[in-house]
């Protein structure tokens, strides 16, 4: 029984130390915050939250860096959140995950133009109270991403902070199903 145990401390010890030697997750080698953010999306994008987070913790230390009365700062910051929130929906922490995506939304709201960082926040707070069970919150934060993508399709914003050239296929082939989806499952009427 003893050996068994100690194989399995042995074997278990590998893996962890395996895994904190790999690259899984190894932010890009950059110091600007804006391509670390991207980095932390695109591990996102694959499903791996955990490994988003090296690049939103390397993100997070070169915005305090920069002066937080700019626009900039807040921008980056109200990004950084969300995909924190992201992280933490994805992994499960839905307390977390709400606290940091409010946090982000109070940012956003200060910053008109932000409008694509808006949606993307009210889309992911609407998705993270579904999952608490908590719809009539969830479809209060529906209806702000619905808005803002309507407004978006009327008054674009340019990029960066825009969806870029294919932005209403985007909206038309990608948001609004999914908004429409999660509004049919709330029942929201929007």
């Amino acid at each position: 029984m003893n050996m068994r145990r100690a194989l399995w401390v042995f074997s278990t010890t590998l893996i962890l130390v395996g895994c904190a030697a790999s690259p899984y997750g190894t932010p890009p080698d950059t110091s600007d915050p804006w391509e670390l953010v991207h980095s932390a999306r695109a591990w996102l994008e694959k499903g791996r939250p955990r490994g988003a987070l090296p690049s939103l913790h390397q993100a997070q230390r070169e915005l305090e860096g920069l002066d937080p009365e700019e626009r900039e700062y807040r921008h980056l910051e109200a990004a950084i959140l969300n995909e924190y929130g992201r992280v933490y929906e994805m992994t499960s922490n839905l307390d977390e995950a709400e606290l940091a995506l409010r946090e982000a939304g109070r940012i956003s709201d200060t910053i008109p133009e932000i409008r694509p960082l808006a949606f993307d926040i009210h889309y992911n707070l609407s998705t993270v109270l579904e999952r608490q069970e908590r719809p009539g919150e969830s479809c209060a934060s529906l209806r702000r991403a619905h808005a803002t993508i309507i407004d978006l399709g009327e008054n674009p914003s340019p990029p960066p902070e825009g969806y870029g050239g294919h932005r209403q296929a985007f909206i038309d082939q990608t948001v609004m199903p999914r908004i429409e989806a999660r509004a049919d499952r709330i029942d929201c009427r929007l």
